[in-house]
């Protein structure tokens, strides 16, 4: 019962990410919560009667069964959104090739890119968050769209990159290095641009193996 419905679960979460890519990711999940459990529920059902042989009277009730399945797929997501994103990614960094760094930092055709008709083979770079809206940068093309930045975030799905503010994520292929001695510390990334590291944010940087640099050392750089 368990293999099934694990299928079952993850064809309807692909469904869910195509069907309604147009919407918040909040609402995604809400979805797929509700839609999973009342199919989980009833695949169960179906399972125990006519594979298992069991009476109706010596199992759940198809309603039973869901509200289980709503209960355990809820966990599961919740146990998703409090474990801390920057944990993952610096267990995920700490044993890492070079090789395997330049398989992730490949250019992904992420939903973002594809809701925002970014051609195949061209890398985000920069994400920055303006009030309503978020431009979205690649190494061609600046292009603005209303969404949350959390949302335009998780729809990059994996790209090697950081949040390192609240309003600014950056791929990690182009950032040279970070200054954490300035009066504001920062990224300094490949087009001289500074972008603000905020404190939630900065162990993600710290734990990045980004090379330090000193203020002073950047303004001599700029000197010259």
């Amino acid at each position: 019962m368990i293999g099934p419905s694990i299928v079952m679960v993850y064809v309807l979460s692909a469904l869910n990410e195509w069907f309604l890519a147009k919407l918040s990711s909040s609402i995604r999940m809400v979805v797929f919560i509700g839609v999973s459990a009342i199919a989980t529920g009833s695949l169960v059902y179906f399972l125990l009667i006519y594979v298992f042989a069991h009476t109706p009277d010596a199992i759940p009730s198809r309603g039973e069964l869901s509200v289980f399945s709503l209960a355990v797929i809820s966990f599961i997501q919740i146990v998703r959104l409090i474990l801390p994103f920057s944990a993952i990614e610096q267990i995920s960094n700490k044993d890492v090739s070079e090789g395997e760094l330049s398989l992730a930092s490949l250019p992904l055709h992420s939903r973002l890119a594809k809701q925002l008709d970014i051609p195949a083979g061209v890398s985000i770079s920069q994400i920055t968050a303006n009030g309503h809206f978020v431009s979205v940068e690649t190494c061609k093309d600046v292009y603005r769209t209303r969404m949350r930045f959390s949302d335009a975030v998780a729809e990059l799905d994996g790209i090697y990159g950081l949040t390192v503010h609240r309003s600014h994520w950056v791929h990690r292929d182009s950032i040279v290095s970070w200054v954490p001695r300035a009066k504001k510390t920062y990224v300094l990334l490949k087009n001289d641009r500074r972008v603000p590291i905020s404190k939630t944010y900065l162990p993600n940087v710290e734990n990045a193996g980004l090379t330090v640099l000193d203020p002073k050392d950047v303004d001599l750089e700029q000197l010259l």
